[in-house]
């Protein structure tokens, strides 16, 4: 076989390959931990930082603005900062932009409580510890003492207690957000009488004690869409709520004049942004290993090494083999 024909043969070559070489390379991360490193950066460090200074007496908003199409980047974000703020006891309010984003919020805390997940939170449902909160009994570590007191212990293998109405409100979608978040500078319980579950916010102790956003410290928009966009237009120009915001990698690029101009604390970008909270979390010992996104970047850099690799290749059979020259004269030069 001659170099032209090998050349051409590269060139030609059945797409179906290609297809297959990319399947091949995503799957196997899964399987085989490649630990690509994976180095964090200051608009990302600056969110970690900033929930990791938070205590009992702070509380943080996670608005859950995706839908399932940007999961994938989306939700890694989210629960690691839910992780970071239960890890530091930080109540955490939740809510949903659209009805379809209602769900996504529903997974994540699904997934933070589910024991099957390595470093996962022990939940306990708002009735479940009525009778103590009817005792007065709210405070976190009382609490903790008072429930283990009746006889509960904590499951081999869960990061602590998570206690529904003191340490975590699922307050789920509710209509005209962006009116939602300007009511919230006023009251919280006015715009969600009841939570996610069918719970009166009026008897959360949380909520007695955050009335409204003017007594919340952070919110992180988990974002797919403009809408992140709300958070500052309603609540840090209005009260000067700190915002960061979580976004998908092909909208990282269009707001970083929020992050340049001080609107909003940080800003994690897509999987890469998720993955780097990971490290940050691993590291400073808040979970006991890196999550999803740190996985997806092995398969998404593996990918884009093998697009890379045809590239080049590619382009080394063009011109090896003279096609260069051919698609000059066929052009008239």
């Amino acid at each position: 076989m001659s170099a032209v024909n090998i050349w051409e043969r590269m060139l030609n070559i059945d797409r179906r390959w290609i297809f297959l070489g990319i399947g091949i390379v995503s799957i196997v991360p899964f399987f085989i931990n490649f630990g690509l490193p994976v180095t964090t950066t200051m608009e990302v460090e600056s969110i970690f930082d900033y929930v990791n200074e938070l205590g009992p007496d702070n509380a943080i908003f996670i608005s859950f603005d995706f839908a399932p199409g940007t999961q994938a980047e989306n939700m890694p974000m989210a629960v690691g900062v839910m992780r970071h703020a239960f890890h530091n006891d930080v109540p955490v309010f939740m809510t949903a932009n659209y009805p379809l984003h209602h769900g996504m919020m529903l997974a994540a805390m699904e997934y933070v409580f589910n024991p099957t997940t390595v470093g996962f939170y022990q939940e306990v449902f708002f009735d479940d510890w009525r009778d103590l909160r009817e005792a007065g009994v709210t405070g976190k570590y009382e609490l903790i003492e008072a429930w283990e007191n009746q006889g509960n212990q904590l499951p081999d293998g869960a990061m602590g207690w998570v206690f529904e109405g003191r340490d975590y409100a699922a307050l789920g979608y509710a209509p005209v957000f962006n009116l939602v978040i300007l009511g919230m500078t006023v009251s919280i319980e006015t715009q969600y009488p009841v939570d996610a579950h069918g719970n009166s916010t009026g008897e959360m102790p949380m909520l007695r004690e955050h009335k409204s956003l003017r007594e919340i410290d952070l919110a992180l928009t988990s974002s797919g869409s403009g809408a992140c966009v709300w958070w500052v237009t309603y609540a840090r120009e209005k009260i000067g709520l700190p915002i960061a915001f979580g976004l998908t990698a092909v909208m990282a690029t269009d707001y970083f004049p929020y992050l340049q101009s001080g609107q909003v604390i940080g800003q994690m970008g897509g999987l890469r942004g998720a993955a780097e909270y990971e490290v940050l979390l691993t590291e400073n010992g808040i979970t006991p290993t890196t999550d999803k996104a740190f996985t997806g970047m092995d398969v998404q850099s593996a990918a884009h090494i093998l697009i890379i690799l045809l590239i080049i290749m590619g382009n080394i059979a063009f011109f090896a083999g003279g096609f260069h020259k051919k698609t000059l004269l066929k052009g008239g030069s």
